[in-house]
């Protein structure tokens, strides 16, 4: 029964992305493209996604205002949903999830910068983007570790995005982002389908999202060590001895 429920779970997603994409289409068709629609929309569908799945997220901290660089450390493909949920934001992905089915397509509508971080040309090409989003007054979601990892700490992050902030004295919101149950990390050689599966055996998935204040530093090197400074206390903090379990407050921000 368990791995039914999951499998009637991951069709459901797919349905609902479905749907959402061509919402999206016909929204635009209408009243004609723009990023706050896209944004709006995107936040919508992860809205949904959190609910029908049962994600119950325990949100710390005040949401970023439009126009925010957020950055977060990387856990899971769902970190995209959980923190979708909360604002409306475009995301920087690495250039495999084009050729996801069904979700690729998602991304690539949904205003997501794609990047190839192999590429010095790419890398370049994907901060410009990014520019461009935030001067459009919509927020940035990246991942600057680069890729997911299991915790509990944080990987080091990349430098690029950081010195973006600095120079054009954008805000740069830290997140962090944790699950209760630590299966949830899809790391290594897993694969997409038994991982879903297998995690969403059972309900619900409890998750925290930690917002830190804004950081607003002119020096790129001291502002990407303040963002991970920042990231890792807060999850310090979420696995303290004594804290309380994941209480939520199960929202996704779809209002």
């Amino acid at each position: 029964m368990a791995s039914l429920k999951s499998f009637y779970k991951l069709f459901w997603v797919v349905e609902i992305t479905i749907l959402s994409l061509l919402r999206l289409v016909l929204a635009v068709a209408s009243s004609g493209w723009s990023p706050d629609l896209v944004a709006s929309r995107a936040r919508q569908w992860a809205g949904i996604l959190v609910k029908g799945l049962d994600i119950q997220i325990e949100q710390i901290g005040d949401i970023p205002e439009y126009g925010a660089l957020v950055v977060s450390n990387h856990r899971s493909y769902l970190d995209i949903v959980v923190i979708l949920s909360h604002l409306n934001a475009a995301f920087l992905a690495k250039k495999e999830l084009k050729s996801w089915p069904i979700f690729g397509l998602a991304a690539k509508r949904g205003n997501t910068v794609f990047v190839d971080r192999s590429s010095a040309e790419s890398r370049s090409m994907a901060r410009q983007a990014l520019a461009e989003r935030l001067a459009q007054g919509v927020s940035v979601v990246v991942f600057p570790e680069g890729t997911t990892s299991a915790g509990p700490g944080i990987l080091p992050f990349k430098n690029g995005i950081f010195h973006l902030a600095a120079t054009k004295d954008i805000p740069v919101v830290p997140v962090a982002v944790c699950y209760e149950n630590p299966k949830t990390a899809w790391i290594g050689n897993d694969f997409f389908l038994p991982h879903f599966l297998e995690i969403f055996k059972t309900s619900p998935l409890k998750a925290r999202l930690s917002f830190g204040p804004a950081l607003r530093i002119n020096d790129g090197d001291a502002l990407k060590t303040a963002a991970h400074t920042s990231i890792q206390r807060q999850l310090v903090q979420a696995l303290a001895p004594g804290r309380k379990s994941m209480v939520n407050r199960a929202h996704g921000g779809y209002k």
